[in-house]
């Protein structure tokens, strides 16, 4: 053979190899499917790896004990400059129990409660004074409605067996530095076929104690009406809305008469019984809140989402306890004797204040029957012009193991006519009397415990209530 032919032959010979090599390795790729698409060209696909990674390792972040984490929200938005708000009590109208003679069924025929607010921390006048008059509006409400009630009984000639009443209560929403709102919620009953039930909502300007309005805190109305009906649809088919409902979801946004408060995320929105579907599905509430629909809110009346950021600096004269007024001695004698209640003798008492080195006036057993009265003792608080005057039930002859024992005990403020009055109830429990002198007609507040009714007193009403003066100090 030619050296020509031989160069020509090794030369089909390499390259035939080379191609066999090639369709081999093709034949062995194409078993499993391209990266990034499935053989029918559909659902992206990634190769998963052999092993598992290596992770690795990160520093661990070093922490100054000396500084206070900062509080996270609870979604992406800022985190807002807001801080704790005032201290407050709620407290229960001592109420009003009446009897009528066709009432067959058990207790009074009608029973009234109704929640009174108090500001307990100083610095917030504007506030108190706003929060005053709301309770002086819901007093002559009460009023009206149990003279109703005394003139519907009257006119009553035929026996029912279904107690009437009127419960008003309060529930405090959001309470800081921006925002102080709450709301009442009023359940009455005065006859017929169902109770009257409605929700009234007050939100104020912490510092101002101006009324805020809804175009305050949110942007755009006619968004919230869409944003309303989105978040009610899901109920709508479950409670049987009426077949205009989503017209009077508008009409009540847009003219205001829509039920809501601030909350610390949002708002809490409601419609009232009747409103929006038949009377029995009851209120009709949603929760519209700031992480669901950030763009209708404006921000600079944004909550604290249930944290705050730290105390105001501004705010840090506000003393938390009545009993920063009084010296420790004025404070252990005071819960002394309420802790007597039902129990102390008039000759307890005086061995208590004795040890106190409290002088008292008044008499004992022996001299008030004499004197045919009660005993009594009065006597000053200690490094204070409070007058406190204690009675006794005396020892029932009849009744045997009878004994005498503290009735009553009330404590005056010289040169206001408001006082507290402290006695037990038909269970035996302590109660706490506030007897609010700003009330066209005189109402005795029941607070929780002695510390509310203290607080209340010698905050709120020293601070706040300087009008209900005595003449003389005037």
């Amino acid at each position: 053979m030619k050296k020509g032919e031989n160069m020509k032959a090794f030369f089909r010979l390499t390259v035939l190899i080379i191609v066999i090599l090639c369709l081999a390795a093709c034949g062995k790729d194409s078993e499993k499917p391209e990266k990034g698409e499935s053989r029918k060209g559909g659902k992206k696909v990634t190769e998963e790896p052999t092993s598992e990674p290596t992770p690795t390792e990160e520093p661990t972040p070093t922490v100054n004990p000396t500084e206070e984490p900062t509080p996270t929200p609870t979604s992406s938005l800022p985190v807002p400059e807001v801080f704790v708000g005032p201290n407050y009590v709620v407290a229960k109208g001592d109420g009003c129990d009446r009897y009528c003679e066709f009432f067959i069924g058990e207790g009074p025929a009608f029973d009234s409660e109704l929640d009174y607010l108090y500001i307990t921390s100083y610095g917030y006048p504007e506030l108190a004074a706003a929060i005053r008059q709301q309770n002086l509006e819901e007093n002559q409400a009460n009023d009206k409605v149990r003279k109703n009630v005394a003139e519907m009984f009257e006119e009553i000639t035929a026996p029912f067996g279904d107690q009437w009443f009127e419960q008003n209560t309060i529930h405090v929403w959001r309470c800081d530095s921006k925002v102080f709102s709450y709301a009442r919620l009023d359940d009455t009953y005065l006859g017929g076929a169902h109770p009257y039930a409605a929700r009234t909502g007050h939100t104020f300007n912490t510092k101002t104690g101006e009324k805020i309005s809804l175009d305050t805190l949110i942007c755009d109305r006619n968004a919230m009406v869409e944003d309303m009906i989105l978040l009610l649809s899901p109920e709508a088919n479950r409670s049987g809305f009426w077949d205009n409902w989503k017209d009077q979801v508008k009409e009540a946004v847009l003219d205001g008469t829509v039920g809501w408060v601030a909350t610390d995320d949002g708002l809490q929105v409601w419609f009232n019984n009747g409103y929006l579907a038949p009377y029995a599905s009851g209120e009709i509430c949603v929760d519209y809140k700031y992480e669901d629909f950030p763009d209708r809110f404006v921000w600079e009346w944004m909550g604290a989402y249930g944290e705050y950021t730290a105390k105001d600096p501004n705010e840090g004269f506000v003393r938390d306890y009545w009993y920063s007024e009084y010296s420790e001695q004025y404070v252990d004698l005071l819960k002394g004797v309420v802790a007597g209640m039902g129990k102390m003798s008039w000759e307890d008492l005086a061995i208590y204040l004795k040890s106190k080195n409290v002088e008292f006036e008044g008499y004992g057993d022996k001299e008030a029957a004499g004197m045919e009265s009660d005993a009594y003792a009065i006597f000053n608080g200690i490094d204070s012009t409070d007058r406190i005057y204690v009675t006794f039930w005396p020892e029932d002859e009849t009744k045997p193991g009878s004994t005498q024992r503290m009735d009553s005990i009330a404590l005056n403020f010289e040169g206001y006519e408001f006082f507290l009055l402290v006695d037990k109830d038909d269970d035996g429990q302590t109660v706490c009397n506030i007897i609010d002198c700003s009330f066209e007609i005189r109402d005795a507040v029941v607070a929780d415990s002695l510390d509310d009714a203290m607080k209340v007193l010698v905050i709120t009403m020293h601070e706040y209530y300087d009008d209900i003066r005595t003449p003389s100090y005037n």
